[in-house]
């Protein structure tokens, strides 16, 4: 039997943010629950964030759109295909044996993440300009509430209660120095 060896990543910034940001607090439940409820793309949401926190600012004119733009076909026929079988495999699987349909499961949750790290060295690779360092962590925080909300108006989506609450725990845990109240405070804006 052959064994899978995925290839070698460069080391990425966005990668190791995001990794980091997803395992703090209840972040990796809010993401999941927003993926759920409004169909956001996670890693876009997370790219949202890396751009002010890396002090790149606000997403710029069309910076947006061209990074949808560049994993659009990527997420479509690659992540979100492997998403839903992984998906498929907790329920229903006919007569097949739940052991071996868990098996396949857990390489399925690799894949997924193996595609999901391509995502985002797409997506990184989108923006070009570099981060120049200048922006207060306020200002950050601020410019990471501008740019999800601009994900949300491209989507066409006004998050409820609970989604704003969501949005709240992923900025609290990418601000942790800043005044938990404060952020909260931006992400109901």
């Amino acid at each position: 039997m052959a064994v899978f060896l995925p290839a070698s990543f460069p080391p990425n910034e966005f990668w190791d943010f995001s990794t980091r940001l997803y395992a703090r607090g209840r972040v990796g439940e809010a993401c999941l629950a927003l993926q759920n409820r409004l169909g956001l793309d996670v890693n876009v949401l997370l790219f949202c964030c890396w751009v002010a926190t890396s002090g790149r600012g606000g997403l710029r004119d069309g910076e947006l759109a061209q990074a949808l733009d560049a994993v659009e076909s990527w997420s479509e026929n690659v992540v979100r295909p492997l998403r839903a079988l992984r998906q498929h495999l907790k329920g229903d699987i006919g007569q097949a044996p739940r052991t071996h349909a868990d098996d396949l499961s857990r390489v399925i949750v690799e894949c997924e993440l193996h595609a999901e790290h391509i995502l985002q060295l797409t997506l990184h690779g989108s923006i070009p300009r570099p981060g120049t360092g200048t922006m207060d962590r306020r200002a950050q925080a601020r410019a990471a509430t501008d740019n999800i909300h601009l994900y949300l108006a491209a989507l066409g989506l006004a998050p409820a209660a609970a989604d704003r609450d969501a949005l709240a725990e992923i900025l609290i845990n990418a601000f942790p120095e800043l005044p938990a109240v404060e952020v909260g405070e931006l992400a109901a804006g």
